[in-house]
């Protein structure tokens, strides 16, 4: 076990406090020396390095605890990671204004163009006579100018003959049943402009588009209010999880400090070996701690980055390489790894080797 001797001392001081009847010393005045053996030496070695183990377990079930409190106020609340949730829904926030932006111009284009064809319809008349554009080439222009040849002719026979002679009371006949004729085809001569009718189709289908760009706008705000309401819910939650983090961050210093005081330890440059057991422990990430066992191809696995090669490393080495991957993730990937087991023959399964971050011991 690798200890300072200011550690010792600080060992024996801390006895004499807590175990003054262990240390006994002879009355100046009597001249007899009377000072403790070593078995009561060892004894009270012994009781203070039990209590320094208890005050480790207080650590770690106070870091259990705050852990504890913080996965389940992630679990309540669908928490996995705050910072990546937030940025994933600000992603999506601006995609969607960018969509809403998009519908409303479509609105307001379809807008302008149904207000140019309501227009452009207004002027066009909706019904066109059905005759041929040559009147004369219709039969409506054929009766007439049948009309006004008979009507030429009743003329000249007037002149000739009174009303009474059969040959006018027919030539009137004849021409009473082309009025006839000409009045009955004003009833079914105009019909719908096709000109009026295109507009119209344009009209009915602008509308129909403007309506589904409109709805699309609708839906794409509420898509919007949506996200907006869970920012609101993950900035609210906010607080209160960095007070969490922070009650994890400083149980977990605590035990990490503690841890480095207590047990076997061994050497500093010790290389990490297949059936080592490393606590992986993130201070500002806490939901990212992991205790790993070290598999026999040499490699971890850990959440973020996947695989990665251990054996053969120094924890302190482990820690560069895992500040270094995960930098691309995290904005302040602080870390610390312990070396909670290890297979060095003689050495206790509770041994610890840390590597810490500026704020921890090294």
């Amino acid at each position: 076990m690798t200890i300072s001797w200011s550690f010792l001392l600080a060992l024996v001081m801390f006895g004499v406090i807590l175990f003054p009847q262990v240390f006994s010393y002879a009355d100046p005045g009597s001249g007899t020396k009377n000072i403790s053996s070593s078995a009561d030496v060892e004894k009270s070695d012994n009781q203070v390095f039990s209590i320094m183990k208890q005050q480790l377990r207080s650590y770690q079930q106070s870091l259990e605890e705050s852990e504890g409190r913080l996965q389940d106020f992630q679990r309540k609340h669908g928490i996995i990671l705050i910072e990546t949730q937030m940025n994933h829904l600000l992603e999506q926030r601006k995609s969607l204004d960018n969509s809403l932006k998009e519908a409303e111009n479509q609105v307001k284009g379809f807008q302008e163009k149904l207000a140019w064809i309501q227009g452009q319809i207004s002027q066009i008349p909706p019904e066109v006579p059905l005759s041929s554009s040559d009147k004369e080439g219709g039969l409506v222009g054929g009766a007439k100018n049948n009309l006004l040849s008979l009507q030429l002719k009743e003329q000249e026979l007037l002149n000739k003959y009174n009303e009474n002679n059969p040959h006018i009371q027919s030539l009137r006949r004849e021409m009473e049943l082309i009025n006839q004729f000409i009045e009955e085809q004003k009833a079914f001569s105009t019909g719908k402009n096709p000109l009026y009718l295109e507009m119209e189709m344009q009209l009915f289908h602008t509308q129909a588009e403007l309506v589904s760009a409109e709805a699309q706008a609708g839906v794409i705000k509420q898509q919007i209010a949506e996200v907006d309401k869970e920012l609101n819910r993950l900035r609210n939650l906010g607080p209160e999880l960095d007070e969490l983090r922070r009650q994890v961050t400083a149980d977990e210093k605590n035990y990490i400090n503690y841890l480095t005081k207590v047990g076997k330890t061994p050497p500093q440059d010790y290389q990490v070996q297949v059936g080592d057991q490393l606590d992986i422990k993130f201070f500002f990430n806490p939901e990212l701690n992991e205790t790993v066992l070290v598999r026999p191809d040499g490699r971890i696995a850990l959440q973020l980055v996947g695989e990665i090669t251990v054996v053969g490393q120094t924890v302190q080495q482990i820690r560069s390489i895992l500040i270094k991957t995960y930098s691309g993730q995290l904005k302040n990937p602080e870390v610390a790894v312990l070396l909670r087991s290890t297979n060095v023959p003689g050495e206790e399964t509770t041994g610890t080797t840390s590597a810490l971050g500026t704020s921890g011991v090294k």
